[in-house]
């Protein structure tokens, strides 16, 4: 019999051309969460230089509204599937990144930063984001977790990456041309989405016409999947868990500045503490998407999720006189987040089936986008605009709490989701 790249749709290919397609999914995260991890080199140069007299929370409204926007997007990703396939949906993702970035280097007010880096970027990355999350998932069944977890770990990758060079270029080129560089360095990445970010399953388009369908737009969600409690508390969890995430990923970089200025002295690059966050992170990504899929994704998220609440409570409050603590915190948290952030999404085709899955995905990750758009703004009220670095140092124990209490809740809420499938401390989950 003639070998085909066809299958059938319950036949899972576990590699073949799966692998380019997560090579795809794997720069499409580079380009979209890599960049949103690295906000706080922005994060830092806004408020240290270019709008230094603004308030914390206004410019992590910037940052939020990335993630936030992202999130929502999720929704429109699915319906543009739907109508227009991958690939022109891909295409018009890119676009917009694209484009936000060379907006970016002509602006000259924070509102339009708001509009530009979050907004703007925040919607194409949301296109890309979700396009790149989904698609391994045709590909792949028994190795779900490990190949999500490769393709995840472009996030972090691009989050070691898109730090040194923003700082680099804007040291030596300035903020303005920094973007229009970036947004140069998009367009190749565009090309390899295009020729390799493909479903396996053809996309069955409308025959109406496209404009038409425009006007005839609705969200193809079962909402019936909100009956299922087991569905609610995942979702919650997960609102929950974004809402903790981004505070950290933001102002640990701000953070690890302010203390060294506090202490005269760092052991480490106080200008690298987002890096090195990111590429714990990777690791976090890949090594335990192995573990899930041999133990359960359920039985391995749950313990680094409490660990995510554990390590702010225990190492990061008590950082204030101590950079070796703080950079102790800085990489045990980064590889327990990237764990959280990589096996997350494939729980809900583990757990419910892939039947009625862009409905869960889609309608899991629109709501999260109000964790991801508050977590940071809370946060940035915390801080004050002016005073003391000790005062600063002493008020940014109000995020290390907040965002451990609400890992662990997040937590919690998966030991229960774990107990209301089984009770059973052995079963693989």
């Amino acid at each position: 019999m003639k070998k085909s790249m066809e299958f059938d749709e319950d036949e899972f290919p576990e590699g073949g051309f799966g692998w380019f397609v997560v090579l795809a999914s794997w720069c499409g995260m580079a380009c979209t969460f890599g960049m949103v991890n690295s906000f706080g080199v922005y994060q830092s140069f806004y408020q240290t230089e270019l709008y230094s007299g603004e308030k914390t929370f206004k410019i992590n409204i910037i940052g939020s509204l990335q993630p936030a926007c992202m999130y929502f997007f999720c929704t429109a990703t699915v319906y543009l599937h739907h109508y227009f396939g991958v690939q022109l949906t891909v295409a018009l993702g890119a676009f917009i990144q694209v484009f936000s970035l060379m907006m970016m280097s002509i602006t000259n007010s924070i509102w339009q930063l708001f509009l530009t880096q979050g907004v703007l970027f925040g919607f194409g990355s949301g296109i890309i984001y979700f396009s790149a999350l989904t698609i391994p998932m045709h590909w792949f069944k028994r190795k779900k977790a490990f190949a999500i977890g490769i393709a995840s770990s472009g996030s972090s990758i691009g989050g070691v990456i898109w730090p040194i060079a923003v700082r680099r270029l804007i040291s030596e080129v300035g903020v303005n041309w920094t973007n229009r560089i970036l947004g140069f360095i998009y367009i190749p990445v565009a090309v390899i989405l295009l020729l390799f970010l493909r479903p396996r399953l053809p996309v069955k388009l409308q025959e109406t016409d496209y404009f038409l369908s425009l006007y005839r737009f609705r969200f193809y969600y079962d909402l019936t999947i909100l009956k299922s409690r087991k569905y609610l508390i995942l979702l919650f969890a997960f609102i929950i868990s974004q809402m903790a995430l981004f505070p950290g990923l933001f102002l640990t970089d701000l953070y690890g500045q302010r203390l060294a200025h506090k202490l005269h002295r760092s052991l480490f690059d106080p200008a690298y503490y987002v890096t090195l966050l990111n590429a714990a992170s990777l690791f976090g990504r890949i090594l335990p998407g192995f573990l899930a899929d041999v133990f359960g994704r359920l039985n391995v998220l749950i313990p680094f999720m409490l660990l995510s609440g554990i390590l702010p409570l225990s190492l990061w409050l008590n950082s204030s006189s101590s950079d070796i603590v703080f950079l102790i915190f800085d990489v045990t948290w980064g590889f327990s987040s990237g764990v959280v952030i990589s096996l997350f999404p494939t729980l809900v085709p583990q757990l419910f089936g892939i039947e009625k899955n862009q409905s869960r995905m889609g309608i899991l990750f629109t709501l999260a986008g109000i964790g991801a758009l508050f977590g940071p703004i809370i946060c940035g009220a915390f801080l004050p605009l002016a005073g003391s670095v000790e005062q600063y140092i002493t008020d940014f124990k109000r995020v290390a709490i907040f965002i451990g209490v609400l890992f662990l809740v997040a937590g919690g809420s998966l030991c229960s989701l774990r107990l209301l499938i089984s009770k059973s401390l052995f079963q693989i989950l």
